[in-house]
């Protein structure tokens, strides 16, 4: 982020841009992880608090003069410090990065539905969109010939998920979103706006953007991209909330052909913020028995899973959890499935009753035999 101070000597001055930058830089963190009403109310850290939460920074295109010094700061900041902070302060908030979203613009003129035809200036607004650094990565398609043939606007309008799923893969996308935008009186834009897609819900959501009548259409239209933006993130970061002083458990089986897949379910595990700790049952070369504690409900659990190509499906009894694209396990026998009293004898065992501690839970009871 740029930052610029004047002071009475350019050392003073440097010192207190990169303070100005850290404060900055919080505020714009925790707007991007909490609800806005919630980062709202978040109080600022002490410049000794805000100076232990920060990792690192540097410096690009340094300038200054006696009195000033001006740069481009990127700062890290210390992600468990954050998240203490948060919670300690009673915040809930999202750390969960969706997968890509694919942006479906359709403009309405004349009433016509637009998407592929020119002009679109719905779509040319999108290609203007700044990068950004949300937790939803929005992918803008080019509208070739292989978008031409792989979604109508028809299609599109009628929410049609296989064909939308279709091309959002083609992006190395998951989810597509689509976005209507229809002119209103005074450069006013009304947006509907859905998601659609393993992640996506049934809502759409409504809001009118307001405009200048004496800009061209593209400009006319760009609040309207980054109030789409907007609206997206708020809604994931409400899907995906971590609340503090939550905590629910998921039982899963894990159904195992390799410890390669094994040890792809731990790494995702070990990786996702809402685990607060998982424990194995019991471990055998075709599955695994776990409990997973997590920080919200299993649907969050899911949906943070998809982002690591992961499935949580209910099954027979508890969940499964597998791989994407994984073939459903075969039952277990009946005279050894796990949780059926009987002993399991179709494979060794690889080990049980072991615990993983993910991140602090201050919330959370102990696991009995596990202190």
């Amino acid at each position: 982020m740029p930052v610029d101070a004047t002071a009475e000597t350019a050392p003073v001055a440097r010192d207190r841009a990169i303070a100005e930058g850290r404060r900055k830089a919080f505020r714009r963190l925790i707007e991007r992880v909490a609800p806005l009403a919630q980062a709202r109310a978040v109080k600022d850290p002490t410049d000794a608090e805000l100076q232990r939460m920060v990792l690192g920074f540097e410096v690009a295109n340094e300038r200054s003069s006696a009195v000033r010094w001006l740069a481009d700061l990127t700062i890290a900041f210390d992600q468990a410090a954050i998240r203490n902070y948060l919670r300690s302060a009673g915040t809930p908030y999202a750390e969960t990065r969706s997968l890509p979203v694919l942006v479906i613009p359709l403009y309405v003129t004349g009433g016509e539905v637009v998407l592929w035809k020119e002009p679109n200036p719905w779509r040319t607004a999108w290609y203007d969109l700044p990068p950004q650094g949300g937790l939803v990565p929005f992918v803008v398609p080019y509208g070739d010939v292989a978008d031409i043939r792989d979604l109508l606007p028809e299609q599109a309008v009628a929410g049609n998920l296989a064909a939308l799923t279709r091309m959002a893969e083609r992006y190395g996308a998951r989810d597509a979103v689509v976005v209507k935008a229809t002119p209103r009186s005074g450069g006013a834009t009304e947006l509907s706006v859905q998601r659609l897609g393993p992640s996506g819900t049934d809502r759409t959501l409504l809001e009118t953007v307001a405009g200048g009548e004496d800009l061209d259409e593209v400009k006319r239209l760009a609040p309207a991209v980054l109030r789409t933006v907007a609206m997206v993130e708020e809604a994931w970061k409400q899907d995906n909330l971590i609340r503090p002083g939550f905590e629910s458990r998921v039982t899963a089986t894990v159904p195992i052909d390799s410890m390669k897949r094994w040890l792809t379910v731990r790494e995702a595990l070990d990786g996702l913020s809402i685990v607060a700790r998982y424990q194995v049952i019991l471990l055998t070369r075709r599955e695994a028995l776990i409990d997973v504690w997590i920080n919200g409900e299993a649907e969050q659990f899911r949906v943070a899973l998809a982002q690591r190509d992961l499935e949580l499906l209910p099954g027979a009894g508890d969940y499964i959890l597998k791989q994407r694209g994984q073939s459903m396990p075969e039952p277990a026998p009946a005279s050894g499935a796990i949780g059926s009293g009987a002993p399991y004898s179709a494979a060794p065992v690889y080990g049980t009753e072991e615990t993983v501690i993910i991140g602090p839970s201050p919330s959370a009871p102990p696991v009995p035999g596990t202190q």
